[in-house]
């Protein structure tokens, strides 16, 4: 087995009355700290941990009557928010660690500022199997959800089998029209996500118009209820293509994607609308979720140079611009071989891994956890 990985399970609790009142109050309380806190930070310029828990600590616990953990968990959140010096921590989460939450069956033990309290979880077989193949809970966050529901994001450390040499390469093209095509002839949605976000970016436009001349309470419930939701669609999405993308693999084969670090900054695209698609497209968050998902299932994960690997023939190497020639279409001006655009790009790229033997692989990523496949109607050319 390898290191492992960690992993967030989503697990919905049934609280009591009582258990309601002291999740509350422990949320109210543990804001309250972590904003104090931040004030802080702000004032003395101090956003080290360490130096940080000696500065406030004592004052804190004494002032919060929190324990000692809860102080420690609240310090621990405005350390990560280090340089930011704008808003402040909403009332919604406390954040636990092994001391102060622990888990027994299907009830979960969770500190408050009253006193330690069980509450039974309400859980499907999804969130049960994760649980019962931990190897570890590492802690979790105690949320409330704008329903007034209350959950409990588990941390737990999982294990991930070792990766097998010998398997199939399969090379991964990235696009906006198609988010992901494989050189294995299969395409993963893009087009409705594009869409998707040019609604909003309009919707947005909208709203801001309205808020700079009416402030009404309805326009702000407006703004606020946009907030976060393309957020949650792009999520999601990614979390379906990169589901998608493992599920089309067995384990021990290879995964090739293009190393695409640096893309916005070494391409420009013309017009407003054009510019915001470019800036917005989540390849690094497809990255993050294919990595742990793949270190799952015993998938390798190799990144290649991303260079002319949509202007080369894949069938004898010929590079050249005018072998695109249109987002769809490749046709090469040297043999005239023609097939689908990003099909070719997806060949090149696993071809290069290919050369690469086991290239670059990556290790799994501390990241939370989530289908639909699509096959694609053209051929894929030999590799």
């Amino acid at each position: 087995m390898a290191d492992g990985c960690v992993l967030t399970v989503k697990c919905k609790l049934q609280p009591g009355m009582n258990d309601v009142v002291a999740f509350q109050k422990t949320v109210d309380v543990f804001t309250d700290a972590c904003n104090d806190i931040l004030e802080t930070a702000r004032e003395t310029s101090t956003w080290r941990r360490s130096d940080l828990h000696h500065l406030v600590y004592h004052p804190i616990r004494e002032r919060y009557r929190l324990s000692a953990n809860l102080v420690v968990q609240a310090i621990r959140r405005v350390a990560r928010r280090k340089g930011t010096y704008t808003g402040s921590f909403k009332r919604g989460s406390v954040g636990y660690d092994r001391r102060t939450l622990s888990l027994k069956g299907e009830v979960v033990s969770l500190t408050t500022t009253s006193e330690r309290i069980k509450v039974p979880l309400s859980i499907g077989n999804y969130q049960r199997h994760l649980l019962s193949n931990a190897k570890s809970i590492q802690g979790g966050q105690l949320v409330k959800s704008r329903r007034g529901d209350w959950y409990l994001h588990f941390s737990i450390r999982t294990d991930v089998p070792t990766v097998a040499d010998g398997g199939r390469v399969i090379g991964v093209d990235l696009g906006q029209k198609v988010l992901a095509t494989t050189s294995h002839g299969r395409k993963h949605g893009g087009g409705q996500l594009k869409q998707t976000r040019r609604q909003y970016l309009q919707k947005r436009a909208e709203v801001r118009s309205k808020l700079d001349t009416e402030r009404s309470a309805g326009v702000k419930r407006l703004w606020v209820r946009l907030s976060g939701k393309e957020r949650r669609n792009v999520r999601h999405a990614m979390h379906l293509v990169s589901r998608q993308l493992v599920n089309s693999v067995e384990p021990g084969d290879t995964l090739a994607f293009e190393d695409l670090t640096g893309l916005r900054a070494n391409t420009r695209r013309k017009g407003k609308a054009a510019r915001h698609l470019h800036n917005l497209w989540p390849y690094w968050k497809l990255r993050q979720f294919v990595t742990y998902k793949a270190a799952l299932k015993g998938v390798n994960l190799v990144f290649v140079d991303a260079r002319n690997t949509s202007k080369t023939c894949n069938r004898c190497g010929y590079c050249d611009r005018a072998n695109r020639k249109t987002q769809a279409l490749f046709r090469c001006v040297k043999c005239g071989f023609q097939t689908n655009a990003d099909l070719n790009a997806s060949a090149n790229i696993a071809q290069r891994a290919g050369s690469l033997g086991t290239g670059c692989r990556k290790p799994a990523l501390n990241l939370d956890v989530s289908q639909v496949n699509h096959d694609f109607p053209s051929k894929s050319p030999r590799l």
